[in-house]
């Protein structure tokens, strides 16, 4: 059982009974998608959470720094613990629905100060649909949680993407073999506890237990929406000359 699963009970939330403001617009955000294509030969990396495989079909070196993005792969029961970000934005995007998202609304900018010291979160719960998608603005508190009983895609879209700030080196550095004979992150537990601690390096405020961070659980809506608009100006501004 994840940390996520330990933190509410994932059985309350019925795959039959999810609903989403977002969803209902799943046509135009898989719109927003078919503006781009994805980069030819992208690499890919077993990683964070839990060995799901991440294909990295955009990066900011065909993107002109704007933002990189990754397909990744989640089994069921899985969900990166609840972390911060606080040098990039970022989309989720649930093709296949199946995935519940968990938002924070406060604001956590001091890498020295994270939540458990300054104070924790009401952690909000998210069912998402198939094509639901929902924006996370950075210094806030998140994380997702495949509650289906079947492995489902999720894209992610990070801004920016630039050699001073990246995600693509974490995903690198922690999904590297560290063990003989083992390959990339899966069932691997000392690979996910180098997930948090190089986080630090990446901007990154990462909990290793679900209340560490989180106060309480409540139902809602997604804090930021889904900034759909912001997320298409995204993409056309990487095809800028």
């Amino acid at each position: 059982m994840s940390s996520l699963e330990a933190g509410f009970e994932v059985g309350a939330v019925l795959e039959q009974d999810l609903q989403s403001d977002y969803a209902e617009d799943a046509a135009e955000n898989a719109a927003a998608f078919a503006l781009i294509e994805d980069d030819p030969d992208p690499q890919v990396v077993n990683g964070e959470p839990e060995g799901a495989s991440i294909r990295f079909v955009k990066t900011g070196e065909t993107t002109r720094g704007r933002y990189l993005m990754a397909k990744v792969e989640i089994p069921p029961g899985s969900g990166p613990p609840l972390h911060v970000h606080t040098r990039t934005d970022e989309w989720f995007y649930a093709p296949d629905g199946g995935v519940v998202m968990l938002m924070g609304t406060r604001t956590y900018t001091d890498m020295d100060n994270p939540p458990d010291v300054s104070g924790r979160d009401t952690i909000r719960m998210i069912p998402m649909k198939k094509g639901a998608m929902v924006f996370g603005r950075r210094n806030h508190i998140h994380g997702f949680l495949n509650i289906s009983d079947k492995t489902v895609m999720m894209w992610l879209v990070w801004t920016p993407d630039t050699p001073e700030v990246t995600l693509k080196d974490y995903f690198e550095s922690i999904a590297r073999p560290i063990l003989p004979g083992v390959r990339g992150a899966r069932n691997n537990p000392i690979v996910q506890l180098k997930a948090v601690s190089e986080a630090r390096d990446y901007g990154m405020m990462f909990s290793t237990d679900f209340w560490q961070y989180a106060e309480k659980v409540e139902e809602g809506e997604a804090p930021f929406g889904k900034n759909l608009d912001g997320l298409i100006r995204l993409f056309e501004s990487a095809k800028q000359a």
